[in-house]
C-alpha cells in the first residue's frame, strides 16, 4: 500500500515526440517545489479545527477499529436480507414476492439467520456463517433523515433531506449524517477529532480515494493504495541515494524548502509544508510498522483479485499493527462500485454479492484468527436502497435500505423497524401516491444519525460528543440502537 499518488515526484517529466517519457533534473523555486510536492502528497488531508468543536477526548477503553464498507451506487439490500417465515402483516415472504416480482428470492433458497424468520440471499453464505457465529446484526431500513418523516410529510414536502434519490447527494448525506449538503464534515471526521485529538499520525485511512465521511476542518486522513508498497520520496533515504544519484540530497533540499515555507507569510506555503511534513511522518511510521513479512501476514491470501478483499487485507494489516503504530482508535473506509443496477440486475447482482461475501468473510476470519474480533467492528453503507418494484430489467433509486454490522462486540439480531413491503398507495412506508412509476421507495424508519451514533458510542464518545458529531440525533428518541456491547 502507498499514499494515493504517492510521494515519488521531485523532478519534472517531459514527453518526447516519440511518446516516451524522460526525466530531467532542474532547479525550481520554493513556490513551484511546494506546489509539486503538495500535488504528490494528496494522500493526506489537512485542515484546521473550529474553535471549541471537539472538547475533551473520548474515553479510551482498549484499542478499537471501525471499518466502513461503502457499496457505491445504491445496493439492493432488500434482496440481501429477506423475510422468510415472518408472519407480521406487510412483512411476509408472500408480500415481498408479490412486490418484487421475478427478482424475488424464493423462500426455500434463503439462508435462515437469527430466529429463522428472516434469511440472507444464497449468495451470502459466508455472511450467514458469521451470523451463525453470533457476529452479525442487521440495521433495518436505515437512511438519511433530519427528523422522523411520515408519508404525509413526504407528500407535503416537509422536512425532507436534500436532493433525494441522487447518487452524489445521498452519498454525502450518508457520510455527514446531515439532511442538507452544506456540511463539509463527515461523521467519521468528527469522530477522529474526538478520539485522537492532535495525534502525530492520524488514525483514519481510506483505501479507496477521497471521501466526505472522513473529512472535517480539523481531521487528517490518509489515502492508501492496496496494491503499491509504502515508500518515501525517491532519494529521501540514504539507501536510495546510492542507486539513484539524480536524487542525491533530496532530504536536505526538502528540509530547506519546508523550513522556508513554514517561515513564509503565505498561507498556501504554510499549508503545503504542513501537509508534506505530515505525509513524511505518516509514511515513515507506516513503512516501519509494515516493513517485514510477518507484520503483513494476516492470512487473507484467498482474496485473490477481489478488489474489495484487497482493500480489506490492507485494513487487516494496519489493525494487526495498531499497537506499534500507537493507534488505540482506528477508522477505515473501503469502497466498491457497481451497485447501481438499473439494468441486467439478474445478471450483475450475483457477482456483486459474491465479491462482497468473499471479501467480508475472509476479513472477518482474519480478524478472528488474530484474536481481535471484539475490538473490530465492520459495517456496510450505500447511497440508498433501491425500489422494491422492478423497472423491467433492474431497479431504480430508493431511500431506506438495510445495513450489516459485523464483529465480536456485535449483539446478533435485527435492529430498527422492518418496513411494510406491500406495493400499495396506502402503504405508510412507501412514498408512492399511486400516480408515479417509482413505487417501492421506502421511507427510512431508522436514521443514519442513530446508526452512526451507536458505532461512535462504541468508539468511546459520550452523549455530549455524540451531539457534536450528530447534530440531528436530538430529534430522535432512540440514541443507541443497541447492537454493540
Amino acid at each position: 500500500m502507498s499514499f494515493d499518488r504517492s510521494l515519488h515526484l521531485i523532478n519534472s517529466a517531459t514527453t518526447t515526440s516519440a511518446g516516451t517519457t524522460s526525466t530531467k533534473s532542474k532547479p525550481m523555486g520554493r513556490r513551484k517545489f511546494l506546489t509539486l510536492a503538495g500535488a504528490a502528497t494528496a494522500g493526506v488531508t489537512l485542515s484546521t479545527l473550529p474553535m471549541g468543536f471537539a472538547g475533551p477526548a473520548a474515553a479510551q477503553t482498549g484499542s478499537r477499529s471501525l471499518v466502513c464498507i461503502f457499496l457505491r451506487g445504491g445496493a439492493d439490500s432488500f434482496n440481501m436480507f429477506v423475510p422468510r417465515d415472518h408472519g407480521v402483516a406487510g412483512q411476509t415472504h408472500a408480500v415481498y414476492a408479490a412486490t418484487r416480482g421475478r427478482f424475488a428470492v424464493p423462500a426455500g433458497s434463503l439462508l435462515p439467520i437469527f430466529d429463522g424468520q428472516f434469511g440472507l440471499n444464497p449468495g451470502l453464505g459466508g455472511m450467514a456463517a458469521i451470523a451463525e457465529a453470533g457476529q452479525l446484526a442487521v440495521v433495518q431500513n436505515v437512511g438519511p433523515l433530519g427528523q422522523p418523516i411520515t408519508k404525509t410529510d413526504y407528500l407535503a414536502g416537509r422536512s425532507l433531506p436534500q436532493s433525494l434519490f441522487a447518487h452524489d447527494a445521498q452519498q454525502k448525506l450518508w457520510q455527514t449524517a446531515r439532511p442538507t449538503l452544506t456540511s463539509s464534515t463527515g461523521w467519521a471526521g468528527s469522530l477522529a477529532e474526538i478520539v485522537a485529538p492532535n495525534a502525530p499520525v492520524a488514525p483514519s485511512f481510506s483505501l479507496n480515494g477521497s471521501n466526505r465521511w472522513q473529512a472535517s476542518t480539523g481531521s487528517r486522513y490518509s489515502r492508501l493504495s492496496p496494491t503499491v508498497p509504502i515508500s518515501l520520496l525517491h532519494g529521501y533515504s540514504s539507501e536510495q541515494r546510492t542507486w539513484i544519484p539524480t536524487f542525491e540530497g533530496v532530504q536536505d533540499t526538502l528540509a530547506a524548502n519546508l523550513s522556508a515555507a513554514r517561515a513564509s507569510s503565505n498561507v498556501f506555503d504554510q499549508a503545503a509544508a504542513d501537509s508534506l511534513s505530515q505525509s513524511i511522518t505518516t509514511t515513515q511510521q507506516l513503512q516501519s510498522a509494515t516493513a517485514d513479512n510477518a507484520a503483513n501476514d494476516v492470512g487473507m491470501d484467498d482474496v485473490g483479485r477481489n478488489r474489495l478483499g484487497m482493500q480489506l487485507r490492507e485494513v487487516a494489516r494496519l489493525i494487526k499493527n495498531r499497537e506499534q503504530l500507537n493507534m488505540p482508535r482506528q477508522i477505515f473506509l473501503v469502497r466498491v462500485g457497481g451497485w447501481d443496477t438499473h439494468q441486467d440486475q439478474e445478471g450483475r447482482f450475483p457477482a456483486l454479492l459474491s465479491q462482497l461475501d468473499g471479501a467480508v468473510t475472509s476479513f472477518q476470519n482474519a480478524i478472528n484468527n488474530l484474536g481481535l474480533a471484539d475490538s473490530v467492528t465492520t459495517f456496510t453503507a450505500s447511497d440508498f436502497g433501491r425500489t422494491l418494484t422492478i423497472n423491467g430489467d433492474g431497479t431504480d433509486h430508493g431511500w431506506g435500505g438495510n445495513a450489516f454490522v459485523m464483529g465480536g462486540a456485535v449483539s446478533a439480531g435485527r435492529y430498527g423497524t422492518f418496513p411494510d413491503l406491500t406495493a400499495s398507495a396506502t402503504n405508510p412506508d412507501d412514498i408512492s401516491d399511486g400516480r408515479n412509476n417509482f413505487a417501492g421507495r421506502l421511507i427510512p424508519t431508522t436514521s443514519v444519525s442513530q446508526h452512526g451514533a451507536t458505532l461512535a458510542r462504541w468508539m468511546g464518545l459520550n452523549d455530549a460528543q455524540l451531539d457534536q458529531a450528530f447534530p440531528e440525533l436530538r430529534n430522535f428518541g432512540q440514541r443507541d440502537l443497541g447492537y454493540l456491547a
